[in-house]
C-alpha cells in the first residue's frame, strides 16, 4: 500500500470523528434547552444530569458526560429495537425489576 493510501484513510478518519463529535454536541445542547413556553426543560432526564453533573465539572466536561450519555441512549435504542421514551431513572429500576424478578435482591 502507498502513502497516499494510508493519509486518504487517516484524513477520512478525522474527518469522520469531527463530524460526529460536532453532531452529538448539537444534539446534548438541544436537550438541554429550556421550552420557551412553558420554562421547562426540553428533556428533564438529561437535565438532571447535566446539573447533578455541573455541581463537580466544569460545564464543557459535563456537557461531554451528557453526549456520552446520549451515545449510550442510542446505542440502546438500536440494540433492543424499541423507540425512544423519556423516563426517570427511578422508572427505569421499576420496569426492569418488573422484568427480572430473579435479580430484585441484588439492585440497589
Amino acid at each position: 500500500m502507498t502513502i497516499i493510501y494510508y493519509l486518504s484513510k487517516m484524513v477520512m478518519f478525522i474527518l469522520y470523528y469531527l463530524y460526529s463529535n460536532t453532531i452529538l454536541h448539537m444534539v446534548a445542547l438541544n436537550n438541554l434547552k429550556m421550552d420557551k413556553g412553558t420554562k421547562t426543560p426540553v428533556n428533564p432526564v438529561i437535565h438532571s444530569y447535566y446539573t447533578n453533573k455541573c455541581k463537580s465539572k466544569k460545564k464543557n466536561v459535563a456537557i461531554g458526560a451528557v453526549m456520552h450519555k446520549i451515545c449510550n441512549i442510542i446505542f440502546a435504542m438500536l440494540r433492543d429495537n424499541k423507540p425512544f421514551k423519556i423516563i426517570t431513572p427511578h422508572e427505569h429500576c421499576e420496569q426492569y425489576l418488573a422484568a427480572h424478578p430473579d435479580k430484585a435482591r441484588n439492585a440497589a
